[in-house]
């Protein structure tokens, strides 16, 4: 990935096989499947619209690009197109405003009425899920275009040794690790805790049955806690809240969880990113029987359970047998060298830039050549 400003994107004279893309980015804040995936995509010309690192400065810049995104895509999207054949888009809202050849990257649909029009418009080639699942989903509500399946990623190497046995060293002597992270852990009565991505409500519930049964084991929590879930947890000695921890110190210290929980109530219908990360990391993994954690069974990673009794039973034996969690934690790994980014990112690049947005030559003065 080649960094442009926006002047650049907009009026600047790329070769022929570059790629457009723009989007607002957040420093430690963004989604780390576009943090690692993308700058591993060499033909990318990428606008990152930076937004500040503080927490109020972030949100007034993300809201006035909000209020100013459709005059912006029309008025950058307008020139760009003069230049470049080719988008890649992580934006719906951008499929609206660009004429020319379009991959959509998909990972976080809704399913509403208006994506499937925008996918549908003629210039879509493509569109990329997380999950065969989604693309299915489409189908059924009338999107007819191709799509790639790239699943969610990890970059193990970001976990080096160090970093590993600074996380394997907190652990008290004896004790197994019940572990999961978060960008935010939120509780009832929370801002977002509507959000199952970060309400740990229900895995608290299932801890208490599951620490009753393994009392020498911890609940470790890596991501940025409430005030009102650190008060739920003051002086408890069986949760730890290891706090927000840069990318490299979280994935280490998920490497020194012996089993990780994947406790939301409903399948949402993504591939979650959390499960990919733990496989990588060679974390054995409890969930409840979501499509979105098909993977987890399909390379024996771990135990899909129907219901909360048989979540506390899988987690509480496995925390108690290392035999049997050392059987799950080498199908983990081994299924998780194929996710490792360095590897998606030649896919992304094989089946999804080089077949549906190959380079193309533009006559001169004249603009990108439609394809």
């Amino acid at each position: 990935m080649k960094e442009v400003r926006l002047r650049e994107l907009a009026l600047g004279t790329p070769a022929s096989d570059r790629v457009a893309l723009l989007s607002i980015w957040f420093k430690g804040h963004n989604n780390p499947r576009y943090a690692e995936l993308l700058p591993r995509l060499a033909r990318l010309d990428a606008c990152l619209l930076r937004l500040p690192d503080r927490r109020i400065p972030r949100g007034l810049g993300f809201r006035a690009f909000t209020a100013t995104k459709p005059a912006l895509l029309r008025a950058v999207f307008t020139a760009a197109a003069r230049r470049y054949t080719n988008l890649l888009a992580l934006d719906f809202d951008q499929l609206a405003h660009w004429p020319n050849a379009t991959v959509m990257e998909a990972d976080d649909p809704f399913f509403t009425p208006r994506e499937v029009a925008l996918l549908n418009r003629a210039a879509v080639r493509a569109y990329v899920v997380t999950a065969e699942s989604a693309a299915r989903r489409y189908e059924t509500l009338g999107v007819e275009k191709p799509w790639v399946v790239i699943p969610q990623g990890v970059d193990v190497a970001a976990a080096t040794p160090a970093l590993r046995a600074e996380a394997a060293a907190a652990k008290q002597p004896g004790e197994v690790v019940l572990g999961w992270t978060a960008a935010h852990l939120l509780t009832d009565g929370d801002r977002g805790a509507d959000n199952p991505l970060y309400n740990v409500d229900h895995l608290l519930d299932l801890w208490e049955d599951i620490h009753a049964r393994v009392p020498d084991a911890r609940l470790w929590l890596v991501g940025g806690p409430s005030e009102r879930l650190r008060a739920r947890l003051a002086g408890r000695d069986d949760v730890v809240l290891h706090g927000r921890l840069p990318r490299e110190r979280a994935l280490a210290v998920a490497s020194a969880f012996d089993v990780a929980p994947y406790a939301r109530v409903a399948d949402q219908g993504v591939r979650a990113a959390k499960v990919s990360e733990l496989m990588g990391l060679g974390v054995p993994v409890v969930s409840y029987d979501y499509d979105v954690t098909a993977n987890v069974r399909d390379a024996g990673a771990g135990i899909l359970v129907g219901d909360a009794r048989e979540f506390v039973d899988a987690a509480a034996r496995l925390l108690a047998s290392p035999d049997e969690r050392a059987r799950y934690s080498s199908a983990a790994a081994a299924a998780g060298r194929k996710l490792d980014w360095d590897v998606l990112a030649a896919r992304f690049d094989r089946d999804v830039l080089s077949t549906y947005l190959p380079p193309t030559v533009a006559p001169h003065g004249r603009g990108p050549a439609r394809p």
